[in-house]
């Protein structure tokens, strides 16, 4: 699990102050119930990556919660203060709306070998419901995703991947799932509980212009089994291929040639936010 570096400022509710200052209320709803949504950045020496189609998808959160939306033009310039005051070459960047507060920026650093490195996977046991109300969220309510990458790790695998109440897959603990069959792309719908992601949007249209034919809809275990490739998608770690699934190999077991291509136009057509200004708590 990712922790925040308390040498960093963090900007919460319309002040930056430093890390270890920084304090949020027991009573606040999102303390107690989890009532809150959040957004992951990635962040690459200092700039911050799809600023943009990350706050525009943190409106929608909030506005799926009943919460007002956030000053966008106040929590860019928060983002881009963290992020420039961060002296690692990668980093990650998350904001948190609560409802009806606190309001939170804050990161930390982040693993580079973990940037598109080759992944496996297990079936989790549990069940995500596709009407749950916080299916397809980023919600402050994560303890199933948490859970779920615990008891892939004492299965020897890197991430869980979850089923719908009708037993399609709908996603991993970490990101969108992606499975390639004969030149045709494979994903749960937002419909069957995937989340909207920001590079599961771009890795669409990516295979869209490389001439993949593109299915949402419903995922089943067996499309898995039977893939010649697959991969997860996350903003923080990219395009991840899926190389073992149950302890098995996935197709050759080895990154693929769509995983590879659709990686390359992914990361061309990522934003980077150009603003850098130093600021301190």
């Amino acid at each position: 699990m990712r922790e925040a570096d308390p040498a960093l400022p963090v900007w919460l509710d319309g002040a930056l102050v430093a890390g270890h200052e920084a304090r949020i209320a027991v009573g606040s709803a999102a303390f107690q119930h989890g009532l809150g949504v959040f957004e992951t950045l990635a962040v690459r020496d200092g700039r911050l990556l799809d600023l943009d189609a990350h706050l525009l998808r943190l409106d929608d959160g909030c506005e799926a919660i009943g919460r007002e939306r956030p000053p966008r033009t106040e929590l860019a310039g928060a983002a881009r203060a963290i992020a420039c005051a961060m002296h690692a070459p990668v980093g990650w960047l998350k904001i948190v709306a609560g409802r009806p507060w606190p309001l939170a920026v804050f990161g930390g650093p982040a693993r580079e070998s973990e940037i598109q490195a080759p992944v496996s996977a297990i079936l989790l046991r549990w069940r995500r419901h596709s009407r749950d109300p916080l299916a397809g969220l980023k919600s402050l309510n994560y303890a199933p995703f948490v859970l779920g990458l615990e008891h892939a790790a004492r299965e020897g695998a890197d991430d869980g991947l979850w089923r719908n109440e009708r037993g399609h897959l709908v996603s991993s603990c970490s990101g969108n799932l992606f499975v390639v069959r004969r030149r045709g792309l494979f994903t749960a719908s937002t419909r069957d509980g995937a989340r909207a992601g920001v590079i599961r949007e771009l890795v669409l249209a990516g295979a869209r212009e490389l001439g993949l034919s593109v299915h949402e809809g419903k995922l089943r275990t067996k499309r898995l089994a039977e893939a010649d490739e697959a991969f997860l998608t996350s903003s923080v770690r990219g395009v991840r291929p899926l190389i073992r699934y149950e302890g098995c190999p996935v197709g050759r077991g080895v990154p693929g040639p769509v995983t590879r291509a659709l990686t390359e136009w992914v990361g061309a057509r990522r934003v980077v936010d150009g603003h850098c200004e130093e600021q301190s708590p």
